[in-house]
């Protein structure tokens, strides 16, 4: 006689209340008073990976855009469906903020798939209001594991907000970070100091922020290059007058893409200007 798992309906109660009060669709909600959660869904893992399983519909063109930007297992999820998702909630979401981000930090270092790896990221973000000393403590370590692009600027807005709250605590790991042989690390150096600017958040001094792009600008790899360029962009919204006299100092020095993005935002003129004298350098 094969033995039935025990059903848990507080565990589905607790998804249920966690659900309307995110003002999750009614069309979801309906779906998730039929779910039958089960106490071997105490295992987060498991049930995390098994709710976005059960959402998988055949969409092979935009599955193989995806495999083609990591080496981790996609499932070929959108965003807006993931999202949903956490939304939604899992049972863990009724336990305590320790607990919830032992939970995310677990799964963060187990999983071997890409969409489980984007709801921790989808989670904190609704939640960045409770990031914390604490927080920082676990999840600086999150950067261990990012492949991909999508990941890790995920992950560096966060750290932004860490950095923005507890400038102290985080600069001497964007430092370390600024010197790796990690290339993410290296990127997430200097994206996690500005991300975007904004007039509601608070900025980190000049200085700080091209103290940590200067060491980066001749850098060969790619996706470091695209947030040197990115950031001088976003610096440049902050500091025009300052960014536009360093931009003219290390022009030379700027790679293609990286001179791309740093001057998306300057006038024509001086747009032109640092051109020709990009071209100059070739002539000679």
């Amino acid at each position: 006689m094969t033995s039935r798992t025990p059903f848990c309906r507080h565990g589905r109660d607790q998804l249920l209340h966690h659900a309307r009060r995110e003002g999750t669709p009614p069309s979801i909600v309906k779906g998730l008073s039929r779910t039958r959660v089960f106490h071997q869904a105490k295992d987060p893992h498991q049930e995390v990976e098994r709710q976005l399983r059960v959402r998988i519909k055949r969409d092979p063109e935009y599955k193989a855009f995806r495999e083609k930007t990591t080496t981790l297992t996609v499932l070929g999820l959108r965003l807006p469906v993931m999202r949903k998702i956490e939304v939604a909630g899992f049972s863990f979401y009724g336990e305590p903020p320790d607990t919830i981000l032992d939970v995310w930090n677990r799964i963060w270092r187990q999983t071997s798939t890409h969409e489980v790896m984007s709801l921790p990221l989808f989670y904190y973000r609704r939640h960045k209001h409770n990031l914390d000393p604490v927080h920082w403590k676990q999840m600086k370590h999150w950067i261990e594991r990012v492949e991909n692009w999508e990941h890790a600027d995920a992950l560096c807005q966060l750290y932004s907000i860490f950095f923005e709250r507890c400038p102290k605590l985080v600069l001497p790991t964007l430092r370390q970070w600024n010197r790796s042989i990690n290339p993410w690390k290296r990127r997430a150096s200097i994206v996690s100091t500005i991300y975007y600017a904004s007039k509601r958040r608070t900025a980190p001094s000049r200085k700080t922020v091209l103290s940590l792009i200067e060491p980066l600008l001749s850098d060969k790899n790619p996706y470091v290059q695209k947030a040197v360029g990115w950031q001088l962009r976003e610096a440049f919204k902050l500091w025009p007058r300052e960014i536009l006299a360093f931009l003219e100092s290390y022009v030379l020095d700027l790679c293609a893409i990286s001179f791309s993005y740093a001057t998306e935002r300057l006038s024509r003129h001086d747009k032109d200007a640092l051109k020709q004298r990009r071209k100059q350098r070739k002539r000679t």
